[in-house]
């Protein structure tokens, strides 16, 4: 069953074949998490959110086109219901911790750096998630999935389904607003390394 495609195994899904949705999970579980985990920083928070995602996925999976790509459709309905997670959360509490909302992968230290830089680094850094972590849900999702995820622009599209001109104007709109919010904080470097398109 594992070497079957995604819209064979779907189709097998909504015949009853239960186990065929366990390929399904097993196949994407990585990305899931990796995704539910940039909105977290928390393993526990992203293993339960990821969990949700897998659910809601099976329960919507009937409404799924076969025409479209499962992997776009499936972190579509993921990022939603991240997003929902996340206005849940903000809504339960008046403020949203912002060491809930996004992690960068952490740094790796190369056995040459000296430990000021190191840690100028991750200071850095850290000013880079906070700032991604208060931008509108307009602008942070697309910069999740451009620059933590590492999706091109036409998935992200797809993913959001808006045109691509739309995600490019975002992720503009959205790295000048991280740029003004890091000068003000009296760092603007950070946002240079986001400039790969």
């Amino acid at each position: 069953m594992e070497n079957l495609s995604d819209q064979q195994l779907v189709k097998l899904v909504l015949n009853g074949k239960k186990d065929a949705f366990s390929v399904l999970v097993m196949r994407y579980q990585k990305q899931i998490y990796s995704l539910t985990y940039r909105f977290t920083n928390n393993p526990e928070d992203a293993r339960d959110l990821a969990q949700e995602i897998f659910i809601h996925l099976y329960n919507v999976l009937p409404k799924y086109d076969g025409k479209r790509n499962f992997f776009s459709w499936m972190y579509k309905v993921a990022s939603n219901v991240c997003c929902n997670a996340m206005r849940r959360e903000k809504h339960q509490q008046q403020s949203f911790p912002l060491d809930k909302v996004i992690n960068f992968s952490p740094l790796s230290v190369p056995k040459d750096i000296h430990p000021e830089e190191y840690y100028e680094r991750r200071e850095m850094r850290e000013l880079v998630r906070q700032a991604v972590a208060e931008l509108p849900d307009k602008y942070r999702l697309p910069i999740i999935l451009r620059y933590m995820e590492d999706l091109s622009y036409k998935e992200i599209a797809e993913i959001l389904d808006l045109p691509i001109t739309t995600i490019e104007t975002r992720l503009y709109r959205g790295k000048a607003l991280l740029q003004k919010r890091l000068h003000a904080k009296g760092e603007g470097g950070p946002v240079r390394e986001m400039s790969r398109v």
